[in-house]
């Protein structure tokens, strides 16, 4: 009796040990096949996992933000989960200097950012932010596919950054003021506001304004206390600002075409395996092209109902600002890689 119930129990612990194993290996039973017999199916995991986090000052109401979170949903399903992405709004995950402090020295974050602040880094970057250095987004788009672009792209790994893409449109700037401007003649002797940018200054400037720098928040009161005469913005910011309360006039100069695009680490970004490398570019570049498109869509809208508040709209002499702002390349040292883009893109 005594050496059946030993027997028993080493019956009972190779089952035990059996349906262990079998739970560890991470095999299914499936039975839908034409048999109608069961079939083990190994789920398949990705061996490692890979998280980039991604901010920006955008709520998550901005065109812009709703493209990264298509970014993420095709990032993560063409990774099968391999590579997840975390979005931040409101800059929740700090400041843009912050963050790309961060992704400089091999954190597993980015920022939606624009030209200028990257040009701290690499100086003829920020010709991307130039007047006119694209009449719409389309002529941005072809400036982006110069050699120029792509080597001064190639510069920022030098400094620990990965540039995704700089696709990310969000409207062209346009000169709003209390009295109509028409050509740069009618600048002269106007106040208008700059961020403060030696992009945005030189380049108002050579169109023929004073500029007067103010935080944007202290525009609206500028305005309305007659201590600048105008400002430069895109539509949906004027409308945003209730710009349309202290202004008259919106001439279509269309002289900045404001891109910002996604940088993150480049130490991060090597360590990806190559196939999550080319899925995560073109996702992003993507995510670009949904942005800026949905921008593009809604911008018909912005100009309606500013005309609807009040705003007149007028026909500015293009060409004649055209030229007139070409002298702030010369200004801003710009002139040489200027003259490059234009070569090659045949101007």
């Amino acid at each position: 009796m005594k050496s059946k119930i030993i027997a028993l129990m080493l019956v009972l612990t190779l089952v035990l040990t059996a349906c262990g194993s079998q739970g560890e290996t991470g095999t299914e039973t499936n039975t839908n096949n034409d048999s109608g017999t069961e079939v083990e199916t190994e789920t398949q995991k990705p061996e490692k996992t890979y998280t980039l986090k991604i901010g920006t000052v955008l709520t998550e109401t901005d065109p812009l933000f709703l493209a990264l979170k298509s970014l993420k949903a095709n990032v993560e399903e063409k990774t099968e989960g391999g590579l997840i992405v975390e979005l931040y709004s409101g800059s929740q995950l700090g400041a843009d200097e912050d963050v790309l402090e961060q992704a400089k020295v091999g954190a597993g974050v980015g920022i939606i950012t624009d030209p200028g602040r990257m040009s701290n880094y690499v100086s003829d970057f920020g010709i991307l932010g130039g007047p006119y250095i694209a009449k719409d987004y389309e002529e941005a788009l072809e400036v982006m596919s110069t050699s120029v672009y792509t080597d001064l792209v190639k510069e920022f790994q030098d400094y620990g950054f990965k540039i995704l893409s700089f696709n990310f449109f969000q409207g062209s700037r346009h000169l709003f003021t209390k009295n109509p401007v028409t050509s740069p003649a009618d600048l002269n002797g106007l106040r208008i506001r700059s961020s403060g940018s030696d992009v945005v200054t030189k380049s108002l400037e050579a169109m023929g304004a004073n500029t007067t720098v103010l935080p944007w928040s202290e525009s609206y009161q500028a305005l309305q206390q007659k201590v600048i005469e105008g400002v430069e913005v895109h539509n949906s910011a004027a409308l945003g600002s209730s710009i349309y309360e202290v202004t008259d006039y919106l001439t279509l100069t269309s002289h900045f075409q404001l891109l910002t695009g996604l940088v993150i680490s480049n130490d991060w970004f090597e360590k990806l395996p190559d196939e999550y490398q080319t899925i995560l570019m073109d996702e992003s570049y993507e995510a670009g092209k949904v942005a800026s498109q949905s921008v593009l869509d809604n911008d018909e809208g912005y100009l309606s109902e500013l005309q609807e508040k009040g705003i007149e709209i007028v026909e500015a002499d293009i060409d004649a600002f055209v030229e007139a702002a070409e002298a702030a390349y010369d200004e801003l040292g710009y002139r040489e890689t200027k003259d490059k883009i234009d070569e090659e893109l045949g101007r």
